[in-house]
């Protein structure tokens, strides 16, 4: 194998994924549910927060959420943290829903404490919340104060990658839906392009778009 290829392109077993976590993590229950949150937004403008779920170490699209930022003016990510936690986990906190096994946030040990501090509002005991810093790789765990290191080809770091990254996709996704819709609404104000035909109408190649339209499917499931 060429030495400059990073060893998370390769991929993930589950199962050893999945095993190895519960002994990182140090749970009594094996890990079965992990679902990753991130925000993201360009200097507080179209702030979204995406939320993914692995069920056995494999992405389970039908439970995908997106979330548009509604009570977070300016770039705060802290604060969006909050507000997606807090909407993402209420009916759980309620007894409504049952948490997964892993929350995993994008983020280091800030993002790490305003999903802590999420909880704590809702006045609920989390499961196992945990935060994982890009470059570095670092593992934060709740109730730990210092950061783990995990080895490159750990196979518990490399399924949290996968999450950690999926869930980063997810939310530029639907960032770049958001500015590009608003691009759209811009350029017809300002008469450059054509209004969206109303229904009954021939639609446009950009009305018939997934990102303009506001299709639901997998990649763009219902807004919360």
């Amino acid at each position: 194998v060429d030495e400059d290829v990073q060893p998370e392109v390769f991929h993930v077993d589950p199962r050893k994924g999945l095993e190895r976590l519960t002994k990182v993590l140090e749970l009594e229950h094996s890990v079965r549910i992990i679902e990753g949150i991130d925000i993201a937004n360009l200097q507080g403008e179209e702030s979204v927060g995406a939320l993914v779920c692995f069920i056995d170490g494999v992405p389970f699209k039908n439970a995908y959420k997106r979330f548009r930022i509604k009570s977070v003016e300016g770039q705060d990510d802290y604060a969006m943290i909050r507000e997606v936690v807090q909407r993402r986990y209420r009916h759980a906190a309620e007894g409504e829903e049952l948490y997964p096994d892993v929350i995993l946030i994008d983020g280091g040990l800030g993002q790490l404490h305003a999903a802590l501090a999420a909880c704590e509002e809702m006045f609920v005991k989390p499961p196992m919340v945990i935060a994982l810093a890009k470059r570095e790789e670092e593992l934060y765990i709740q109730a730990k104060g210092l950061p783990i290191r995990l080895a490159r080809n750990d196979a518990a770091l490399r399924l949290l990658q996968q999450v950690r990254d999926e869930a980063h996709r997810f939310a530029q996704h639907y960032h770049h839906i958001l500015r590009r819709k608003r691009q759209f609404d811009e350029d017809v104000e300002a008469g450059k392009r054509a209004p969206r035909k109303k229904k009954g109408a021939s639609p446009t190649e950009a009305e018939v778009s997934p990102e303009l339209s506001g299709d639901e499917t997998q990649e763009h499931p219902p807004i919360e």
